[in-house]
This record gives C-alpha cells, sequence and structure tokens, in this order.
C-alpha cells in the first residue's frame, strides 16, 4: 500500500510542479496531497468491502470537482484558474489509476497532461496571461 501511495503522491508532486514553476496556486502540495488521498480511499474501500469501490471512485471524482471549483475564481466576466482545477482533477486520477495498479495510465496521464499544457504555452503565450493585480 506504501508503494501506491508514495507513487500516487510523487506524480502529483510532478504534475504541481509545472504550475508551482508559474507561481500559480494548487502546486505541488495541493496536486501530492490530492492524488495521494485519492489513491488512499480506494485502497481504504478495497480492504473493508471491494464491492464498493465503483461507489467510492464516483464519490472521489465528484468531491475533487468540488475542490477543483474553489480553486476557479471569477473576475468580471473571466473565469480564472480553470487549468488549475483540471490539473487537480488530473491528479485524482492518477492517484485512483496508482490504488489499483494502472500504472501505466497513471503515467501516460502525467505525460500526456505536461505535453499539453508546455505545447499549449508555448503555442500560445499570451492566451489566459490574465494580470491578477485586478483581483479584488
Amino acid at each position: 500500500m506504501f508503494f501506491n501511495l508514495f507513487i500516487a503522491a510523487l506524480l502529483g508532486a510532478i504534475l504541481g510542479l509545472e504550475r508551482e514553476l508559474r507561481h500559480k496556486p494548487g502546486g505541488i502540495k495541493t496536486n501530492a496531497l490530492v492524488s495521494m488521498a485519492s489513491c488512499a480511499f480506494v485502497l481504504i474501500v478495497k480492504n473493508v468491502d471491494v464491492t464498493e469501490t465503483a461507489r467510492v471512485m464516483t464519490g472521489i471524482i465528484q468531491g475533487v470537482g468540488f475542490i477543483g471549483g474553489g480553486l476557479i475564481l471569477k473576475a468580471e466576466k473571466n473565469a480564472k484558474n480553470i487549468t488549475g482545477a483540471t490539473e487537480i482533477w488530473v491528479s485524482s486520477a492518477m492517484g485512483l489509476s496508482c490504488s489499483v495498479g494502472l500504472w501505466d495510465l497513471a503515467l501516460s496521464l502525467l505525460l500526456l497532461s505536461l505535453i499539453i499544457l508546455k505545447t499549449m504555452k508555448v503555442c500560445f503565450p499570451n492566451k489566459n496571461n490574465h494580470n491578477d493585480s485586478n483581483l479584488p
């Protein structure tokens, strides 16, 4: 179980590093903890009542969506931090993958997420670069 939790936290931290380096909310700690907690909840239910695993996974997906919603800020006509909320959701998916031993899926999620985040930043350098000083 420790190995599953460790890998989940590590993958979440790596994804969070991308945000941390850009000084955005929801960085290393947030992504690592969300990924690890998602993994832990499934590991717990697998040891208590394996028939409830799918239900717990559904609850995690909904709960993490709620956490991500808290990260999104509305400023005038624009919503901010949608990418951060989505990264938290991906971190949860990585944790869920680690909890059931789908290592290839967890690594694929991380690599594809980093590729998407980096290529979009290069292809659209001025897109979504808002000035945070306008927030109340």
